[in-house]
């Protein structure tokens, strides 16, 4: 198992080694940016799908584009491109999540325009027959525009099938999840994290046999943590895991034993529907899988997914990790700092804006996991 996730975890520490590895197989690469995207249909023209979730490192060329006070995995993404990180990729596809996002798809075939790129604008509102309508000719749309550049019909049999590959590595995940609810320790939070990041970052019939193998040696795999102080981690929307304050939360005593995560149970929450049409599956899964602060869908609150999931893990607190100059999630936060109140749930909101100083945020959460133990 230890050769497993060191395996796992250069891939993650090294995001786009293995997608290149496949590019040089003379197979197709497209890069999508994250949340809303549907994989399944770019998985089904034949072509490798990788969730680009930016990078640590100092930005540079992007600032001439992007303002400095703007979120991070926007321009640290445009930077990767502008400075030859991304030449490996086919092309690339935009969600519209949010005002940054909706701006960069110009920006972007402006300064680096590619061979593919599509933006599939995401409807704002979820539950109602009219967008769920909208979004069907939006996926169709994509469909055709990736049928164009392949070449390759898209047939339903192949939609069908992708998406039972793509719920057959959710099951995966699922299991991994409730292994460590069920015992805190025997999997870290950035063994988690490492599994699930992986996951965006190469083929999913590969990555699931990887998962199987771990699956199959969990079992003996020993506690490496023996904290008391059960927690969930929330937000992080976008970004790749912060790999440090994951592990500090646990050098400090507590376990994460739950998540919301986009590099995590954010990504996998649900599986595609097999009994309806497969473009109105992807949509119907889409667009209701887990609440999100982007898009509104007065059926699912945000806050009260929080609480259901600190509930599930009956966990102690939750840490929100705060994406600086993420607009959507930073609105949403009073609304959920009321309800984990009125729930009776503890909860730290950290502020972080990637690379994290660990140092500035040690000292707030030791005291948030001494409160709880006291």
């Amino acid at each position: 198992m230890n050769n497993i996730t060191s395996e796992l975890a250069a891939i993650a520490q090294n995001p786009l080694q293995r997608a290149r590895r496949w590019k040089e197989a003379n197979k197709g690469v497209i890069g999508c940016f994250p949340m809303h995207v549907p994989e399944e249909i770019i998985h089904a023209s034949g072509v490798l799908p990788i969730t680009l979730l930016g990078s640590n490192e100092t930005v540079t060329a992007s600032d001439k584009y992007l303002q400095p006070f703007l979120c991070h995995v926007a321009r640290s993404t445009l930077d990767m491109a502008l400075t030859g990180k991304l030449d490996f990729l086919d092309g690339i596809v935009f969600p519209d999540v949010c005002d940054i996002v909706q701006l960069l798809p110009d920006i972007w075939n402006i300064h680096y325009p590619m061979p593919f790129q599509h933006t599939v604008v995401v409807a704002g509102k979820f539950n109602s027959a009219s967008s769920q309508q909208y979004l069907v000719s939006e996926y169709n749309a994509l469909r055709k525009s990736l049928e164009n550049f392949t070449g390759k019909q898209i047939t339903e049999d192949d939609l069908r099938q992708s998406i039972s590959i793509y719920n057959y590595n959710r099951d995966l995940l699922h299991k991994l999840y409730r292994i460590r609810m069920d015992n805190p320790g025997i999997l870290s939070a950035r063994e988690i994290a490492t599994l699930v990041m992986t996951s965006m970052l190469m083929p999913k019939e590969e990555h699931s046999e990887l998962l199987l193998e771990v699956l199959d040696k969990a079992g003996d795999k020993k506690k490496s943590m023996h904290g008391s102080t059960r927690l969930i981690i929330s937000g992080s929307p976008c970004v790749q895991p912060e790999w440090e304050v994951l592990d500090l939360i646990e050098k400090l005593g507590a376990v994460v034993v739950n998540d919301d995560l986009y590099a995590g149970r954010r990504y996998f929450n649900t599986k595609v529907s097999d009994s309806l049409p497969p473009i109105e599956a992807l949509v119907a899964h889409y667009s209701t899988d887990v609440p999100c602060p982007t898009k509104h869908n007065q059926d699912k609150e945000y806050a009260e997914n929080i609480v259901n999931l600190a509930k599930e893990a009956k966990a102690h607190g939750v840490i929100m990790l705060m994406v600086k100059y993420c607009e959507p999630y930073s609105f949403a936060y009073p609304e959920t700092r009321e309800e984990l109140a009125r729930q009776g749930i503890p909860h730290l909101m950290i502020e972080i804006e990637p690379p994290t100083s660990i140092e500035l945020i040690q000292t707030q959460i030791q005291t948030f996991i001494e409160t709880l133990e006291g």
